[in-house]
């Protein structure tokens, strides 16, 4: 019985290990960690303007998509037509 929970325990803690190790999506080697960086470079494009650039741009990109894939599906109705 001890030696199931000892062997149970062992590898609880083997598997939190390799869950644990660095991976590339933490490879923050900030001590206070790199979550705080996102968020204040969030803040501060809310602050400055630069989301709202963003903003407007992503709206005229799909407007500017939408357009084309309107052209190009119409210029296929046509040559079906033919």
């Amino acid at each position: 019985m001890i030696r199931w929970m000892l062997l149970g325990a062992s590898s609880a803690i083997a598997l939190l290990g390799i869950a644990a190790s660095p991976s590339p999506a933490s490879a923050c080697t900030k001590s206070t960690g790199c979550t705080y960086d996102v968020l204040y470079e969030d803040y501060k494009m809310m602050h400055d303007g630069r989301m709202d650039e963003a903003m407007k741009a992503g709206r005229a990109n799909m407007e500017a998509f939408r357009a084309m894939r309107e052209a190009e599906q119409s210029n296929q109705s046509k040559q079906s037509r033919r």
